[in-house]
């Protein structure tokens, strides 16, 4: 036998620790590497596949319009499956003909999903007059949902309104707003009053 049994342990965990550790400075090294590109990646902008100017989208389910998204810029990226959009219009249509809208400098649809991210002074206006301000607002188009997690303002008839958080339920046509709400009311009397 060449090796004692306790020399050949002893060899065979030298090579295991020797092998993990190989391993071990092999993945920091990659990982190191492959953070370095993704770094890169980020300060590069990514070329548009496409660009369209003065855009018109209008999304429709059995027969009848959803929504319509007008953009005076539309870049599309293939790779992220999304398109970047400036000067946002968005309108849904109601089942009894009432109207959403909503606009931001900029947003972004997503092809997967049809989700739609509005940012940079969003503005809204629903039915019955209501106006509500906010700096960010979500599309979820399988839920047919508004939603935002930023800081609104409404206003409406005999309404000022603020929160942290809303929501508005585009079939219900109904609209929540939670977190820190404030509300100021005003009740004006009816005429020959």
């Amino acid at each position: 036998m060449l090796f004692g049994s306790g020399r050949l342990i002893r060899v065979l965990l030298l090579l295991v620790v020797l092998g993990t550790g190989g391993l071990l400075v092999h993945a920091v090294w990659k990982g190191a590497a492959l953070k370095e590109r993704r770094s890169e990646g980020v300060s590069e902008p990514v070329e548009a596949e496409m660009k369209l100017t003065d855009m018109e989208y209008i999304e429709m389910q059995e027969g009848r319009r959803l929504w319509s998204l007008r953009a005076s810029e539309a870049t599309y990226h293939q790779a992220e499956q999304k398109t970047l959009l400036k000067s946002v219009h968005l309108t849904f249509f109601m089942d009894d003909g009432g109207e959403a809208r909503l606009e931001s400098r900029d947003g972004v649809i997503f092809a997967e999903t049809r989700d739609i991210e509005l940012w940079n002074d969003v503005r809204a206006s629903f039915p019955r007059g209501y106006e509500l301000s906010t700096e960010r607002a979500y599309y979820e188009h399988g839920r047919r949902v508004v939603r935002s997690e930023e800081s609104i303002r409404v206003k409406g008839p005999e309404l000022d309104l603020t929160g942290s958080r809303w929501e508005y339920r585009i079939p219900e046509r109904r609209g929540l707003v939670e977190g820190d709400v404030r509300a100021r009311v005003v009740f004006l009397s009816a005429p020959g009053e």
